[in-house]
């Protein structure tokens, strides 16, 4: 280990190796390679401002900070991929949640069928529902229907009706 102490007295293979490895991985990309040469860069920074650092110091901030960038690397990738977009992906029901629908028929002993764009769906409603009434959709069950309820008949008068 002595032989290889006069080649790490500089930052520069560890930049240089940090590089190639960011470099591979544009070439080869398996998401790996970046992050041990960005460990591989942290190690040529931190001796850019401690450059009598002993290589087996150098080791152990290496081993430290490859990890550590993997760890940052996982959590800013876990982050990008939630969206607002992406909170009712493949969960259509509950974008439904809020929205205004219209009945299709009467609803007999509080089960009918509403309309909400160009689909209907089963639901169930505590009061009286006639034919075209608007209402609100409050919730789902797990068997696709929906609780729906009317909407205020003074805000509506109003046309104070929440868009939907």
């Amino acid at each position: 280990m002595d032989a290889l102490a006069p080649l790490f007295a500089s930052p520069w293979p560890w930049v240089i190796a940090g590089a190639l490895l960011v470099g591979l991985e544009i070439v080869a990309p398996g998401v790996f390679l970046l992050w041990i040469g960005l460990g591989a860069l942290t190690v040529g920074l931190v001796l850019l401002g401690a450059p009598e650092l002993a290589l087996p110091w150098q080791l152990l901030a290496f081993a430290l900070a490859m990890p550590a960038s993997l760890a940052i690397g996982f959590a800013i990738q876990r982050r990008s991929r939630r969206s607002a977009s992406d909170d009712t992906l493949n969960r259509e029901l509950d974008a439904l949640l809020g929205r205004q629908a219209e009945a299709v028929q009467a609803f007999q002993d509080g089960r009918g069928r509403i309309r909400v764009g160009d689909s209907s769906y089963p639901a169930h409603c505590d009061t009286p529902v006639a034919a075209g009434q608007t209402l609100r959709i409050v919730a789902h069950a797990a068997d696709g229907s929906f609780t729906v309820a009317a909407l205020d008949t003074a805000r509506a008068a109003n046309g104070n009706t929440p868009s939907g």
